[in-house]
């Protein structure tokens, strides 16, 4: 099955969706290799380097959680063999499962995950910025994973905001002229596999927090789930819902002017 989008992206699915792509798709429409060709498309990608990724940034719920991958030559090779790809174009749970565990078989890797309640300490008391926290995360995980390497490579991050804002971050552990931003860093193997760790955890925090409160909380930050955080405020109050709800949302700041609290 071929799906065309409007944006000019192009969906394959199916038995043979791979040499479909490669027979008919880049010879005739794109007029380029580009799938099993990366080695000489993209040789950066098979460069030992670091890729950063985080998940949850946009949840109403739930942690945020970053995470680091370190790639080599091989492992990059296997992870682009085995098909890493960006967890946001990964829909089954068992298949985040299966690719994060070959991820954490064959390189290092490091995780933060902060829950909702200290993810509302920080953000209250120290950075009272999203852009900031995220840059001092993504700084924190990479020397955390730098120090376990016994070397610090190079950095592959997402650019989340103008760049002097993770310039700065990475300036204060040493390693500003280590890293790269660019947008849509998750073509990058480590990035890819970064951003599948993070978002496995995320969904497993997100489903232990759910357990504790009693309620099943959602992804994302729909109106179902402002509904929802109004209802756990004024059942449980507030100290509850900062344990499970990331306090700074708009979302949040209206339900507490709404119920004058």
């Amino acid at each position: 099955m071929v799906q065309v989008y409007k944006s000019g992206k192009v969906l394959v699915q199916g038995k043979e969706a791979l040499e479909f792509s490669r027979n008919v798709i880049e010879p005739e429409i794109l007029q380029q290799a580009a799938i099993g060709y990366e080695f000489l498309t993209h040789p950066e990608y098979f460069e030992a380097h670091v890729g950063i990724d985080e998940c949850g940034k946009g949840d109403l719920f739930g942690p945020l959680v970053i995470a680091a991958v370190f790639v080599d030559p091989q492992s990059a090779k296997d992870f682009t063999e085995m098909g890493i790809k960006d967890s946001k174009r990964i829909s089954s749970i068992r298949r985040l499962n299966q690719l994060a565990s070959a991820i954490k078989k064959k390189t290092k890797y490091a995780l933060l995950s902060l829950p909702p309640l200290r993810y509302n300490e920080l953000y209250e008391k120290k950075f009272k910025n999203l852009n900031l926290l995220l840059a001092w995360a993504h700084a924190w995980v990479y020397k955390k994973l730098s120090l376990e390497l016994n070397d610090a490579p190079r950095v592959l991050c997402d650019r989340f905001a103008q760049p002097w804002v993770l310039q700065q971050s990475f300036k204060r552990i040493g390693a500003d002229q280590l890293l790269e931003q660019k947008t849509k860093a998750e073509s990058d193997p480590a990035v890819a596999a970064a951003s599948i760790l993070a978002r496995l955890t995320f969904v497993e925090e997100l489903a232990k927090l759910s357990q504790v409160i009693g309620l099943p909380l959602p992804k994302g930050a729909s109106s179902k789930a402002a509904q929802l955080a109004k209802d756990i405020l004024l059942r449980c109050g507030k100290d509850t819902l900062r344990k499970v709800a990331k306090i700074h949302f708009k979302t949040i700041q209206q339900i507490f002017a709404d119920c004058a609290l």
